[in-house]
């Protein structure tokens, strides 16, 4: 009995790995397969924007947001639109870092007709000159489907040191 416990686990692994090292980096799939759920739509949509985000490829998050209909708020602070958002906050924040790991997890979405919604967790790690960010985090994000693709049009995220 332990023995196919074991197993079952291991193929879960091995599973969850290439399901992770084939979907997150591939936007053309984060906007969803012939017969995919629309609800694993959007949280495929949501890792592709931590996965695009970690490396710093902007032409990817082009395609994930909702443009100038966009809205972020990390913490206090809050950004509107796309460019802004890109040219203001992310692109001078990004090359700080001398490495940058942004991960979610447990993503619980939620669709309703042309708009989606996701609670997710994140982990995010970030190496700078002279000091190294270690946190976990809560978001949420809202989306939108626009010509059969779903789109972040809000996102909120709050994190903490790791404990």
């Amino acid at each position: 009995m332990r023995r196919t416990y074991r197993l079952v686990g291991i193929h879960l692994v091995v599973f969850l790995l290439v399901s992770r090292a084939i979907l997150v980096p591939n936007v053309a799939i984060a906007q969803g397969r012939a017969g995919e759920s629309d609800e694993a739509a959007v949280a495929a949509t949501l890792a592709a924007v931590f996965a695009a985000g970690e490396r710093a490829d902007y032409a990817a998050l082009d395609t994930l947001y909702a443009g100038e209909d966009l809205t972020i708020i990390e913490g206090a602070g809050i950004d509107r639109g796309w460019a802004s958002y890109r040219d203001h906050h992310l692109k001078p924040e990004l090359e700080r870092f001398k490495s940058f790991v942004y991960r979610p997890y447990e993503i619980e979405a939620h669709v309703a007709g042309e708009w989606g919604w996701a609670i997710f967790r994140y982990d995010l790690k970030i190496e700078l000159e002279d000091r190294t960010v270690d946190n976990v985090g809560r978001g949420t994000a809202i989306l939108e489907k626009r010509g059969g693709r779903w789109v972040v049009r809000h996102m909120q995220t709050a994190s903490r040191p790791r404990r």
